[in-house]
């Protein structure tokens, strides 16, 4: 069940795919010619001024100061051994106080501290010849305008 318009395309169209092969491979041929490398007198590839796209001529090369696997492996593992000794050094045992020495530090720690300063009440008269030179240089607020 094939259509008749297709059987009497089918040169045409033969045709067409024939044409844009060989105007496709003349095209490759031009750009080859004009490529983005060029060769001088010396032998050296010259770059012209302006890429448009980046070739495989400008993959950087492969750095050099970058460690090794094995040295990476290294570092790792001595952050894991620090880890581990300071887990080990901080458990939670190594900062309590045995039952027997809690008294006798309480007993320490209230000996050494100092009791606070006294409190000495404001004598009557004082206040009350404070209270009346505040009164005197008082000042009652400016009104807005």
């Amino acid at each position: 069940m094939t259509f008749s318009l297709m059987k009497a395309l089918a040169p045409q169209f033969s045709t067409f795919i024939f044409g844009l092969t060989i105007l496709g491979t003349a095209a490759m041929a031009h750009a080859e010619g004009n490529s983005c490398l060029t060769m001088s007198e010396a032998g050296q590839a010259d770059q012209p001024s302006t890429l448009v796209y980046p070739t495989f001529c400008s993959i950087p090369k492969r750095p050099t100061d970058v460690r090794a696997p094995s040295a990476f492996k290294a570092a790792v593992l001595d952050t894991r051994r620090s880890g581990v000794a300071l887990v080990r050094a901080t458990r939670p045992d190594t900062f309590g106080l045995p039952a027997a020495g809690a008294g006798a530090f309480a007993s320490e720690a209230r000996a050494e501290a100092a009791p606070p300063p006294p409190v000495n009440p404001q004598n009557v008269a004082d206040a009350a010849a404070f209270a009346r030179d505040a009164r005197a240089t008082a000042a009652p607020p400016r009104r807005p305008h």
